[in-house]
């Protein structure tokens, strides 16, 4: 999914100025890239549908500059008003093909575990991680295949299938996803094998009887 947004250049900043965009349906931005900043305007409308549409601090972003054709971008921060929902301000961070870059990536699994089916208790520990990575290989989300996930097993940070060019910034080998065993399954163990106990002492004292 391709995410775009139209950027009209200013000169003047300032409050009275922002507050004279806004007024008039813009949102004051800035552009930073290089040691550089710049200033512009963008629809409010087109701004929100950007927002709303799920981008995450790792979509890249076309942003069509007046006069200056497409740059690619990632939004590094947003400004709210707190008394109300609407943005105040965002900072897009321009990015340079073949720069490494950090950012954050969003974790999500699909499937449903195999463990899960059979009573166990299905826990997503991590849903972001923080990487280094060139702009090429930025993905918007990792999705994680949980389908084979049985009772007691985990999938960890170093077992995740990324990009070669990705440096994962994050401590040790935490675990990503992992089905635990429940009480129920605990106290149903504890019994099974009591039984199985049970059974064996039975089988073994019947035969010695026998004899």
């Amino acid at each position: 999914m391709s995410h775009k947004i139209t950027v009209k250049k200013r000169t003047e900043t300032g409050k009275n100025v922002n507050n004279r965009l806004r007024a008039s349906g813009m949102v004051p931005i800035n552009i930073i890239g290089s040691g550089k900043a710049s200033s512009g305007s963008v629809n409010e409308k087109e701004l929100d549908k950007l927002v709303h549409s799920g981008i995450r601090q790792s979509t890249l972003i076309d942003l069509e500059i007046e006069g200056e054709g497409t740059h690619k971008v990632f939004v590094k921060e947003i400004q709210r008003f707190p008394e109300v929902d609407r943005i105040r301000h965002v900072d897009f961070y321009k990015v340079e093909p073949g720069k490494k870059i950090v950012t954050k990536i969003g974790v999500r699994t699909e499937g449903t575990a195999k463990g899960s089916k059979m009573g166990g208790q299905f826990d997503h520990l991590i849903h972001e991680i923080r990487i280094k990575s060139i702009p090429e290989d930025l993905l918007e989300s990792l999705v994680v295949d949980v389908s084979d996930l049985d009772v007691g097993q985990s999938i960890k940070v170093s077992e995740l299938k990324v990009p070669a060019s990705w440096e994962i910034l994050v401590n040790g080998d935490p675990i990503v996803a992992a089905v635990l065993k429940t009480k129920a399954l605990l106290a149903q163990e504890r019994a099974d094998a009591k039984e199985a106990a049970g059974d064996a002492k039975g089988k073994g004292g019947a035969k010695k009887g026998g004899k």
